[in-house]
């Protein structure tokens, strides 16, 4: 049983194994959202070969047929947990230690469990939560390779406010004027949006965006730009609201080496799929974690060159009445001194 955090992840991963195990009799299934009942049915009717299932899917396996769970698990050889470090110290990781001393109990013996990940930094935490109070029996096997070059860039842009603010802007509309989305961007989304594209085009790229609005934001205003330099678009969209065939298209444009492509996305991107190297990762915003960063860091320089970061960081020019926000006005003239200074820097 393999068990993944991403349902795009065990596509991926079904689509090769499938392939692999094709001619070794060895069937391989998924278990998600998108799956149809027939075949689901078809895999409770003979449970064998590999399965391929998110820890959600898994939950409602144990109460939707609860009563099957020990045919399921007579001939389980394995778990394994794959992107073990997105569950750690997370309700989602709690779950999933739960799932597994259930399959456990199902089973009637202790299945072994196998952990996987590329960005674990502390193998006895790892240890631990793979096997909850008795981590010190766990067996690690950490990776000798030498670590990759690694370039960054941190760039800070002034947020400022758009150019038209809500009500210009419906103002604008009422007198049927056009209103394109730079006029209602603020000005640190677009000076971000502009080196992108200065900096992306012709090649592959990730771009993390901390939402799925920003996401859908960026990806417009690569758009635009391209469409005013009268150049190819070279920018997707992949985040989790979006439709399947939506996502699987920025997927297949990224595995496509003859067109260059920038996927613009959420943490979608983040684990696993294939998607071959890509030549930089950029960050918009701080990221959800230094974990997390690692991950998606890893998505470059995947064939021997250095990996590529650029970190994008906007925020409000620095003023008295800011860098002194919550602690009251400088009370004599030293501080006040100090705060201007401040500002010069």
């Amino acid at each position: 049983m393999y068990i993944s955090p991403l349902k795009a992840l065990i596509n991926d991963q079904y689509g090769r194994l499938d392939e692999l195990c094709a001619h070794l009799d060895l069937p391989v299934a998924r278990w998600h959202g998108d799956v149809g009942s027939h075949l689901k049915s078809k895999l409770i009717d003979r449970p064998r070969g590999i399965l391929l299932i998110t820890p959600e899917s898994l939950e409602a396996l144990f109460v939707l047929r609860g009563w099957k769970m020990g045919d399921l698990t007579a001939a389980l050889r394995y778990i394994v947990i794959d992107e073990l470090h997105s569950f750690i110290g997370t309700e989602r990781g709690a779950q999933l230690q739960s799932l597994m001393h259930r399959l456990d109990l199902a089973a009637r013996r202790r299945v072994p469990r196998i952990g996987l990940s590329a960005t674990l930094g502390d193998m006895l935490q790892a240890a631990d939560f793979l096997r909850p109070g008795a981590g010190e029996h766990v067996a690690s096997i950490v990776s000798t390779s030498d670590a990759q070059e690694l370039r960054l860039q941190v760039r800070g842009h002034v947020e400022t406010a758009p150019t038209l603010d809500p009500r210009a802007q419906a103002a604008h509309e009422a007198l049927g004027a056009d209103v394109s989305t730079d006029d209602i961007t603020s000005g640190g989304r677009l000076a971000i949006a502009d080196h992108l594209f200065a900096t992306l085009r012709g090649s592959h790229n990730l771009i993390f965006a901390n939402s799925r609005g920003a996401v859908e934001d960026y990806t417009d205003l690569l758009s635009r730009r391209c469409d005013t330099a009268g150049v190819p678009n070279e920018s997707v969209p992949h985040h989790g609201n979006l439709s399947k065939d939506i996502r699987e298209h920025a997927e297949s444009r990224l595995k496509d080496r003859s067109r260059p492509t920038t996927a613009v996305c959420t943490s979608t991107l983040e684990m696993g799929i294939d998607i071959g190297s890509v030549s930089s990762i950029a960050q918009v915003g701080a990221p959800p974690s230094v974990a997390a960063l690692r991950q998606r860091l890893g998505r470059s320089g995947r064939r021997g060159g250095p990996a590529v970061l650029r970190l994008y960081i906007s925020e409000p020019e620095p003023t008295v009445e800011i860098t002194n926000r919550g602690s009251g006005p400088p009370s004599d003239p030293e501080r006040l001194a100090g705060h201007e200074n401040l500002q010069q820097r």
